[in-house]
């Protein structure tokens, strides 16, 4: 009879699913530091990049993340009156040098703002730039600290007579009704407050017959106010008010 061999036969090794599971840890963790990586982005960037390649795809202001991403720039204090609001506005522009391209204005109960189109949109075009879309996310985020004190934001859209195949009329109403809704999307709870108004190649405010006085013209307006009475225009509180304000030459193009 023959001697058994010392040792035996291994038997199965019970530690091998340790190894397949520390690569699925391993993978998890890798995913994510990826999705970390990934939120932090700059918004304004990303928009930049996907607006040169499809200008459509952040045409809607609802249903995009960087719509409801804290601006970076966005004041630090709760803004609480109409006041503060205006004071907020008024060092906002003044810090980043946008007083040729932003009037900031104030008169009883109300609070205007005038932009160039140049700021917010492309020649012919209804989408928000990036630029614009930056600009709206500073300024509804203070909007919004007094949402509950103002009791009606009207939008008026302008253009200037240009050759176009657009129609003036259509352009303007719907550069207007752009901006009310991105103030709707994120930054003032209550619909019924928000008014969009096209006034076209109607109420110029310089000249058509300069290319300064119709970059002056292609503008967007934004009133605040306190009283339900929104019939008074920019220019009425602009006459108000003792803000000084420049234009810039923009490019052709309603």
């Amino acid at each position: 009879m023959g001697r058994r061999k010392k040792g035996g036969s291994k038997g199965p090794n019970k530690d091998a699913w340790l190894n397949t599971y520390a690569d699925m840890i391993t993978l998890i963790l890798v995913f994510f530091v990826l999705l970390f990586s990934m939120s932090t982005i700059d918004a304004a960037k990303y928009e930049l990049l996907v607006e040169m390649f499809n200008p459509t795809a952040i045409q809607d202001p609802t249903g995009s993340a960087t719509d409801t991403a804290v601006s970076d720039t966005a004041t630090d204090q709760e803004v609480l009156d109409l006041e503060e609001l205006y004071q907020y506005l008024t060092q906002y522009v003044e810090s980043r040098g946008l007083q040729d391209q932003v009037q900031v204005s104030q008169g009883e109960n109300v609070v205007g703002i005038q932009f160039m189109s140049s700021m917010f949109f492309n020649p012919d075009s209804a989408v928000l730039t990036a630029q614009g879309r930056q600009l709206m996310m500073d300024i509804g985020t203070a909007i919004r600290d007094v949402q509950d004190r103002i009791k009606a934001i009207r939008v008026d859209g302008h253009t200037a007579v240009a050759d176009s195949p657009i129609s003036d009329r259509d352009l303007s109403t719907d550069r207007a009704n752009t901006v009310l809704k991105f103030l709707e999307a994120g930054y003032v709870s209550d619909p019924s407050k928000l008014l969009a108004v096209g006034y076209g190649q109607y109420h110029p405010i310089a000249s058509n017959d300069t290319e300064e006085g119709r970059a002056q013209n292609r503008r967007v307006e934004i009133i605040i106010s306190q009283d339900q009475d929104l019939i008074q225009d920019f220019q009425t509180i602009a006459n108000s008010s003792s803000s000084d304000a420049t234009t810039e030459t923009t490019q052709e193009g309603q």
